[in-house]
């Protein structure tokens, strides 16, 4: 055998491998698009949480309802002294009235809520007769009061330009009942700390997707299409292991106003399956080339341009996301895309001579948006499906490809 026939039964392996190094290098290329993508996305998070931090600065912070305190002072000695009363029943009822502020493109959720909050504290130091009784509470943004707190302590009734007032108590009654009633604004979420020996927390809202959060689950709730309803029982011995901080955000009992679905979010855990979706498609594309009867021969550029034409997608997703529902965002630019994709296949790859791969090539997309959407859907099970379905995917490559002779010897 002469050294041009070793060349030339050389090159048809030579070009197969060429090729396969090709595309391998336009995926790595396309990487730079794809990090842009993750970065312009992030910027558009960003831009959303300065819409909710302007609307805060003017509205109020998201709010957590501390513990209510009633104490009075002794003097020993030279020193003066506060000795605090035990609170004992601790009773929280919130109606949580729910409104969306806009801020140029993006809706924030905030709230005005009419809290009641009524229980008695524990006389744990015997004659306190004429002593001079503070009794006070705490939340998170005072911003927020749309208006005067009103104490009623002991049965006498008094209103306070801040959170506290003063009564003198004239007896010397073991159990001392309170109760204080203001309306709040926030932003999002609305805590309770539960601090008595028990807990009593009812918060009600005009919100049809809530979201329970901070260290005690409701022990009931109902949530139809207009509203919730969720109530809390804790016991004093398992509020005493919370979070020290009496304001702390998601502490207590607490509800968040939540957006069924994060755009942003969805779109980020979307994009992190475009590099697998580009190997997909250029892989299809490289088996056509393979088993094509006319000896089809797609260029670089034209991989660069196909893949530039799916990795769009992302982008119309995260902009129409943020004026329509997320399923809706999808199913349009997935669309968009498979329609593009088989024109330029048609058309421009196969020359309109094989309608049947570029249906093929929309078919595979379809099946692959189809797929993802799966997974972003079922999130606790994404890896289990993820995984099988690759297997899958590997299986059909496999048996496509299994009459290729990659060696060329049969030629």
């Amino acid at each position: 055998m002469t050294e041009n026939d070793l060349i030339e039964n050389k090159k048809p392996q030579d070009t197969k491998l060429k090729k396969l190094g090709t595309i391998i290098i336009t995926l790595l290329i396309l990487l730079i698009p794809i990090s842009f993508m993750f970065g312009i996305i992030h910027d558009r998070k960003d831009y959303n949480k300065e819409a909710i931090d302007s609307v805060a600065s003017s509205w109020a912070k998201v709010q957590v309802i501390g513990r209510p305190k009633m104490s009075f002072k002794i003097q020993n000695g030279k020193k003066e002294e506060t000795k605090y009363l035990n609170l004992n029943n601790y009773n929280v009822d919130i109606k949580v009235n729910t409104e969306i502020r806009k801020k140029g493109i993006f809706k924030v959720p905030v709230y005005t809520a009419n809290v009641v909050i009524n229980g008695d504290f524990i006389n744990n130091y015997g004659n306190i007769s004429n002593k001079l009784i503070e009794t006070s509470f705490e939340v998170k943004d005072s911003r927020g009061f749309v208006s005067s707190p009103v104490f009623k302590i002991n049965n006498t009734e008094q209103i306070s330009n801040n959170t506290s007032v003063n009564t003198y108590i004239k007896t010397s009654p073991e159990v001392i009942p309170f109760e204080i009633r203001y309306d709040l604004r926030g932003l999002n979420e609305i805590y309770v700390v539960p601090s008595g020996e028990n807990n009593n927390i009812d918060i009600q809202g005009n919100w049809k997707d809530p979201g329970f959060k901070g260290d005690f689950l409701p022990s009931t709730r109902e949530i139809t299409n207009e509203n919730f309803n969720a109530h809390w029982t804790i016991p004093g011995i398992a509020a005493s292991n919370t979070n020290n901080d009496s304001l702390a955000v998601n502490t207590g009992a607490g509800v968040s106003l939540i957006v069924p679905i994060d755009n942003y979010r969805m779109a980020e855990r979307t994009l992190k399956y475009a590099f697998l979706f580009l190997s997909l498609t250029f892989l299809s594309y490289f088996i056509f080339e393979l088993i094509s009867d006319k000896n089809n021969k797609i260029h670089p550029l034209q991989y660069c341009l196909l893949g530039g034409a799916i990795l769009v997608f992302y982008m119309l997703l995260t902009s129409m996301s943020e004026f329509m529902p997320f399923i809706i965002s999808y199913l349009i630019s997935a669309l968009m895309v498979i329609t593009l994709v088989f024109l330029y296949t048609y058309f421009v790859i196969t020359k309109k001579e094989n309608i049947g791969f570029a249906a093929l090539i929309s078919l595979i997309m379809a099946v692959l948006y189809t797929f993802l959407y799966t997974l972003l859907l079922m999130q606790d099970y994404s890896l289990l499906i993820g995984s099988f379905g690759l297997f899958v995917i590997i299986a059909l490559i496999m048996y496509i490809t299994r009459n290729i002779d990659w060696y060329n010897k049969g030629s």
